[in-house]
């Protein structure tokens, strides 16, 4: 930094000077300029002063440097310490070598668990010896190693150093402690210090200063022999945020200096290349589009700190943050971090650079927007478009600056003309040019001698030797007669291993011919040398290395005067063949320069990885055209995006034989339903060739001769991930190509997760959640990588903005401590909150953010989406099409905003959502990893998606032919599909025993019911003699007829599906696999959805039929065992434990299940214990109730009660006396067990005095029911009969001639109205309810009689019987789509659904079901039902035999026939589906109805 004294000094001087006039004035004085300019010109010359002598111009803190000596005896453990470093590392690369060793015996032996083992241990030893390496390379010369190799290399500059290193810098004292308690130290020399000398390299590029006698450390490029770039250091193409412009010219620039043979060849190769790019900044980029322009001039710079913080500073990164603020609001630069994008604008003219920068994201906007920020900014009313406003100046010094740095200084200090003159040199190099060049200057020795032309050399050379004139040694200058006895030296140099021609031939001849005279010289010299190179080689240069290097000396300067020799016997053979020089000088050896590929392999190594390495591939998705995938794939930690052509591939069965010319290849596979395959050909076409003949294959299955065409629905998507998995290798045999030259599917291999782990590394992500309701929106994104979240939320109604940055992070944390994961810490995570008008304006800034984060954070990025659209999702945020996308099912329960606080509410399920992302995709890699299915690419249904491939793989093991369809109908070969297109509907088995269960008794939950089935299917049909699933035959026996016996036909996809559950269940009880334990619980919900690509109801039926035969064998063990079944099906079962206390009744269901358990047959049933009941009174599962006990309760202690009532009936009744009906069942229940229980409370304590053990014997626990039956009897008789009256009066004095269907909505339902009035109604449900009991059946007809007389009704009128008021109807297997959930649901009773939003019963779902794939099971149900109505047998009405003759009238018992099913009864379940299709608004399905009733 400048003294006072300077500055005073300079000023001075500068008054002193004088100064050229502006505007063609004359010369000025300092004094007689404007102050500005006086202080301006000043201030320059005191900058230029400072840099040239003080080397700075701001006064920076000066670091005092001070020495320290430690005595290296007394503290050894800087050396004790590298010395165990290099040891361990030497030791981990012999590990390393035994592993690579145990790896190739096992790669010989093929044991891919020895292969596995010996991978890892080979990864581990090298990653620790690299480790190890790079700790050590800090260290520089403490490395060395004794005695590591016998062969040695040795460099001669290297080899000198080290002498030099040896004899002026060993420590001959050094000291190593021997004995520490004595403190004895051995004295010994030591020196560890060696030079290492890289290279030899072809070529090294260093550039140049544009000041002078400045020189740039660390910026150079060298390459390898084979043109290849070895080394890269410095240059702006390796760092960030330079100007992509010279990064791409830098990178077409580098191996253009390895063209021509001379220097200017050299500099006009890369000369073009810089006027390509000075040509495109000339003409302003007019060939390019303003994107790609934008992309070339645009520099990006990341804020470490806020925009506060820099103050007053002035930079383009701080003015582009302003104007990001101005344009976007405060709110986006208020946090560190902030990546600012921008260009240089020319406007305004003579401001500063870092005041005219312009953020490119200005030009992401609207138009109208752009041009009123742009004309604010650069001060101007003109036209503001991109060129225009660019200054083009500023960005021609930039990449002048580079070509003079690269290109036009080194030429000119290598005296080459200016090989791009558009780019000036310096003033400085001009006198330095000068003074190279100056004929008067003082010379070096050196510049005497100069190398010439090698044909002329050697034909000189060869003249002389004719004329015998010999050039004079230097002494003998003086002698002007000269030395002339011999002939001069002249060096030959011949080209080895190639073709000789003729005069190569006779220069060889007179060679050996020259060499005779001298070979016994040599040969004495040669022995007189071989016991120096012994002596040589015995010497060890560690422990006399002054021996080693003096022979070593003495060898070297032997072979210098061999080589002597050598040259003077080829000089004499060159006095025959001086006239062929011009032949020799041909010889030269020219590398081919083809294989050069410079920079770009330094940057294309990716392609190369893509032949070699494994492909983890994150998502295939659809390409442009037709039969083309673009795959998202991970190699070698670089993500890309490949395209693969997957074609069409289908199965053509032919009863006649096909001509050879036929497109296609004969295949023996097994067709679906055992249909017999005749001449079978595989045929492998392009998609669009498919979709254009597609046309002839239908025509094709109108031929006779053609049985059928399969697999032709099958999505090639689809196919693709069953042949790829997640990680495939092309094959060896693929020709190298380009990445984006695309790939056949043929060509790329599905390899084991375990040959190549997936996605072991953590994958970066950013996860985005959108929920929107109406108009009113929130969008939160979520990157894991910069732990950022930026909300912005779409308030279009201008409300309060609940919503900060604050708030955001409460509620993250708390969502993160809910979840029990580790919040991050408190400057780990940033928050963002933007409020916006209209959806497209968030979509744009997360457009924004999302391009941002990708710019900052190279390498492998995910997206994880929540939406309820994601395609509109993605064609709103364009930037997500550079991402492979993973969609999370959004439930519809987000979407249903409140009307107020509904920005909280929103933003803290987005915040839950956001805390929970990367465990959601933790176990989503998991999950990719065990189905061996890209990431992206699982479809909402994770479960069937999976039991799909896992069933499509393993049939195609087995060579069979797959059925798969979108539409839930089988691909049977395109030919009678119709016949099982609705033949899935089944009959589910449903016991129901009612009555009033006054001990305690047990709701189980069956679990795994149909994997236990189809694991013990054979079990099960040898027991029914082989008749359930019939006995195994061969498919290929071509009896056609197999296919009547679903059974038979589809024995083969039985078995495989048999092995396939097998395996699942080893993967669940081996290694507790979560996923392999999912697909076991819904493998029935599996096979009966038509959402499942392999659906086929032959499957369904055949299991089902297994099913209800393990079933009813489940229930007969259940009554062996001594339980009462009240209620069971698939699902759950009820039994009476027939025990009265809750403990006793546990220790009943523990033993019961245990014994369950032991069983062969029943050994995958799991049963759980749902409720315990003290006391059931079980109608139906939609009407009972209960008093509900727990498993650990004391019912003595309990205070209160539990009483369930779960009356669907009631709801029947008029609003006002449906309280009547619960209260007096749930005394009914009620009575008798309070009752009980204060007799067992006596009993107990009349038997506290006793010492004995009290015990029940089986006619006191008869005396005791009989005791409550009288009681209750009592009850009704006295209790119950006068409150019933009393209640049925008020209902008649109240409520007379109120009809009593008290519900509009239900009563449209079941469209049955009640007859008789409220009261009449009321006894009927109360007297039926009671009657349950059917200890007191009498007791409740007495009541019902009186009580019917008091409403005038008869008792055995027709108006006085009871009828279930709804009749019930079940839709099977409805499957959540956001919990993936599965019930039987009762469209008529189920409590569920009398909302009018049909939702999963879940508590944390809550999702509605879907609607239209509801309506359309329903519709597959109506017209199975009308097709069996239309298709059903004839009876005898008088002996039931079912009509096997065509023709005959009657029967042969003489009795008439009729149809199975009534059209009453057919009409009233059709009457079911219109009542249900109008309450919902089923449309579809109320036309179909509608006109089903018409006809019929």
């Amino acid at each position: 930094m400048a003294k006072k004294s300077d500055y005073y000094h300079l000023k001075k001087q500068i008054e002193s000077e004088l100064f050229d006039g502006t505007d063609n004035q004359l010369s000025k004085s300092f004094l007689d300029l404007p102050k500005l300019e006086q202080q301006s010109r000043l201030k320059d010359r005191l900058k230029k002063y400072c840099q040239k002598v003080y080397r700075r111009v701001l006064d920076k803190p000066v670091t005092e440097l001070r020495e320290a000596g430690i005595c290296m005896r007394e503290n050894p453990f800087y050396v004790d310490t590298v010395r165990s470093f290099r040891d361990r590392r030497y030791e981990y690369k012999g590990l390393n070598k035994v592993w690579k060793g145990k790896l190739s015996e096992a790669k010989a032996g093929g044991n891919p668990m020895k292969i596995q083992e010996a991978q890892d241990m080979v990864v581990l030893y090298d990653s620790l010896q690299l480790a190890h390496k790079c700790i050590l390379n800090s260290f520089y010369g403490y490395v060395m190693r004794n005695d590591l190799k016998k062969k040695l290399t040795i460099s001669y500059p290297c080899v000198m150093l080290n002498v030099d290193v040896a004899r002026n810098n060993t420590n001959d004292q050094y000291q190593t402690l021997v004995n520490p308690v004595n403190k004895i130290y051995t004295i010994h020399s030591e020196c560890s210090i060696e030079f290492e000398v890289d290279g030899p390299y072809k070529a090294m590029i260093i550039p140049a200063s544009k000041e002078e006698g400045i020189l740039i450390k660390k910026r150079y490029a060298v390459f390898n022999d084979d043109g290849t770039l070895a080394e890269l250091k410095g240059f702006e193409i390796k760092r960030r945020g330079e100007l992509k412009l010279i990064k791409v010219f830098q990178a077409e620039l580098f191996d253009k200096f390895l063209n021509g043979s001379t220097l200017e060849e050299c500099y006009s190769a890369v000369a073009v290349v810089a006027n390509r790019w000075l040509d495109l900044l000339d003409s302003q980029g007019k060939d390019i589009a303003d994107s790609e322009l934008l992309d070339y001039i645009s520099e990006s710079s990341t804020m470490s700190k806020s925009l506060a913080d820099y103050g007053e500073q002035k930079s383009c990164a701080v003015t582009t943050a302003r104007r990001l603020a101005d344009f976007l609001g405060d709110a986006m630069v208020k946090d560190k971090g902030l990546h600012c994008q921008y260009i240089v604008a020319c406007e305004p003219r003579g401001t500063p650079v870092s005041e005219r920068a312009i953020p490119v994201a200005i030009f992401e906007t609207d138009p109208e927007i752009m041009k009123f920020y742009l004309r604010k900014w650069c001060k101007t009313s003109s036209d503001v478009g991109i060129r225009s406003i660019v200054d083009w100046l500023y960005y021609k010094q930039r990449l002048s600056s580079a070509i003079q740095k690269i290109i036009t200084i080194p030429a000119a200090m290598q005296k080459v003309t200016n090989p791009v003159p558009r780019v000036a040199h310096p003033d400085w190099l001009h006198k330095r040019v000068r003074e190279k060049e100056d004929k008067f200057r003082q010379r070096k020795l050196v510049d005497i001698f100069g190398s010439s032309v090698r044909n002329d050399t050697v034909k000189k050379a060869n003249d002389a030797v004719l004329t015998t004139d010999v050039v004079g040694d230097l002494e003998d200058f003086q002698n002007k007669r000269g030395s002339k006895k011999g002939p001069v030296p002249i060096v030959r140099s011949y080209e080895m291993n190639k073709d000789q021609g003729p005069i190569e031939a006779a220069v060889q001849g007179n060679t050996m011919q020259r060499q005779t005279d001298h070979r016994g010289s040599e040969q004495n010299l040669s022995s007189i040398l071989q016991p120096n190179v012994q002596s040589t080689e015995n010497i060890d240069r560690n422990v006399d290395y002054q021996g080693w290097l003096e022979l070593k000396k003495r060898k070297w300067k032997d072979n210098l005067e061999r080589r002597k020799r050598q040259r003077l016997s080829n000089l004499r053979t060159s006095n025959h063949v001086s006239h062929n020089s011009e032949m020799l000088g041909a010889m030269e050896n020219h590398k081919d320069a083809s294989g050069r590929t410079g920079v770009g392999s330094y940057f294309r190594r990716h392609e190369v990885s893509l032949t070699n390495s494994y492909w983890q591939i994150m998502q295939l998705v659809p390409g442009s055209q037709n039969g083309q995938f673009l795959a998202w794939v991970v190699v070698e930690g670089i993500m890309l995006k490949v395209p693969i052509t997957v074609p069409r591939v289908f199965y053509l069965n032919s009863k006649a034989t096909i001509s050879e010319n036929f497109p296609g290849r004969r295949v023996n596979k097994i067709l679906p339903h055992g249909r017999q395959s005749y001449n079978l050909f595989e045929v492998i076409i392009d998609e669009d060739q498919f979709r254009r003949e597609s046309k002839k294959l239908a025509a094709l299955l109108a031929d006779p001769e053609i049985e059928g065409i399969y697999e032709r629905k099958i999505p090639l998507e689809f196919n693709a991930i069953l042949q790829l998995g997640c990680v495939c290798k092309v094959d060896k045999t693929a020709k190298k190509r380009n990445a984006q030259d695309g790939w056949r599917l043929s060509e790329l291999h599905m390899k084991t997760t375990t040959e190549c782990a997936y996605l072991e590394q953590a994958i970066p992500f950013f996860y985005l959640y959108h929920s929107i309701c109406e108009d009113r929106a929130i969008y939160a994104a979520y990157f894991s990588s910069s732990g950022a979240v930026f909300v912005v939320v779409v308030n279009p109604h201008h409300e309060s903005e609940s919503i900060s940055p604050f708030i955001l992070e409460k509620y993250f944390r708390e969502a993160c401590l809910a979840l029990s994961i580790e919040p991050p810490a408190r400057n780990g995570i940033s928050f963002k909150v933007n409020y916006v008008e209209h959806v497209k304006d968030a979509e744009k800034n997360l457009q924004r953010a999302i391009s941002e984060h990708r710019h900052e954070h190279q390498g492998p990025i995910l997206a994880v989406i929540e939406c309820p659209n994601t395609q509109m999702m993605k064609s709103g945020i364009q930037a997500l099409e550079d991402f492979p996308c993973v969609s999370i099912p959004s439930n519809a329960r987000d979407n249903d905003y409140q009307l107020l606080v509904w920005q909280q509410t929103a933003a803290k399920i987005g915040m839950q959502r956001c805390s929970a992302s990367s465990q959601w995709l933790s176990e989503r890699i998991s999950l990719s990893r065990y189905a061996h299915v890209p990431l992206g690419n699982f479809q909402s249904d994770w479960l069937l998606y999976t039991a799909d491939v896992f069933y499509s793989r393993a049939l195609r093991d087995q060579q069979q032919v797959l059925w798969i369809s979108d539409d839930g109908v089988p691909d049977l070969g395109g030919i009678g599909e119709e016949d099982t297109c609705f033949a899935d509907e089944v009959c589910q088995p449903v016991i129901t025993y009612p009555g009033a269960y006054r001990k305690v008794s047990v709701e189980l939950k069956i679990h795994n019911l149909a994997v236990d089935a189809l694991l013990k299917s054979n079990q099960i049909n040898e027991m029914e003699g082989g008749a359930l699933l019939g006995f195994d035959q061969d498919v290929h026996s071509g009896n056609e007829q197999c296919g009547f016996d679903e059974a038979n036909a589809s024995a083969a996809a039985f078995r495989v599906m048999k092995q396939l559950i097998q395996r699942c269940l080893a993967d669940a009880v081996s290694s507790g696999n979560v996923f392999a334990d999912a697909i076991l619980q819904h493998l029935y919900r599996w096979l009966c959805s038509p959402q499942s690509k392999l659906h086929d109801p032959a499957l369904h039926r055949i299991l089902h039929k297994v099913m209800q035969k393990v079933f009813a064998l489940l229930l007969a063990e259940f009554r062996k065992l001594g339980a009462t079944i009240i209620f069971a099906d698939f699902s759950k079962v009820i039994i009476d434990t027939g025990k009265y206390d809750i403990s006793a009744a546990k220790a009943y269901c523990d033993s019961l299940l245990k014994a369950l358990q032991s069983r062969e047959l029943f050994e995958w049933i799991e049963l759980e214990p749902i409720h315990f009941w003290h006391s059931l009174l079980f109608m139906d599962q939609y009407n009972h109730g209960g008093i509900l006990a727990e498993s650990h309760e004391n019912s003595q202690e309990k205070s209160e009660v539990d009483i369930v009532s779960n009356w669907n009936i009631a709801q029947y009744l008029p609003e006002k006396i449906q309280d009547h009906f619960v209260l007096i069942v749930s005394e009914f229940l009620h009575t008798p067990w309070k009752y009980a229980q204060e007799q067992a409370a006596n009993r107990t304590s009349s038997l506290d005095g006793s010492l004995c053990t009290p015990s029940i014997t089986i006619t006191a626990a008869e005396n005791f029911e009989a005791h409550i039956v009288q009681y209750l009897k009592e009850q009704i008789s006295s209790y119950f009969t006068e409150k019933l009256l009393g209640i049925v009066r008020d209902i008649v004095l109240h409520m007379k001639g109120l009809n009593g269907s008290g519900k509009v909505g239900q009563q449209s339902v079941h469209n049955v109205p009640h007859k008789g009035d409220a009261a009449l109604e009321f006894i009927k449900h109360v007297c039926t309810v009671l009657a349950l009991d059917h200890s007191i059946q009498h007791d409740v007809l007495v009541l019902r009689k009186n009580l019917l007389k008091y409403v005038h009704v008869k008792e055995f009128a027709p108006e006085a019987e009871f009828h279930d008021p709804c009749p019930s109807f079940i839709l099977p297997n409805v499957i959540c789509s956001y919990c993936n959930d599965c019930r039987d649901l009762d469209l008529c009773r189920d409590s569920a659904l009398l909302v009018d939003e049909w939702c999963c019963a879940v508590p944390q779902c809550g999702q509605p079901y879907d609607r239209e794939v509801m309506e359309n099971a329903l519709l597959q149900i109506v017209r199975q039902r009308e097709r069996l109505y239309h298709l059903q047998d004839l009876v005898c009405c008088r002996c039931r035999q079912v009509k096997a003759a065509h023709l005959a009238e009657q029967c042969g018992c003489a009795g008439s026939f009729k149809c199975k099913e009534d059209v009453s009864e057919f009409r009233s379940k059709m009457q079911i589906f219109l009542n249900i299709a109008i309450r919902k608004k089923f449309q579809l399905l109320q036309e179909c109805t509608s006109w089903i009733l018409q006809i019929n």
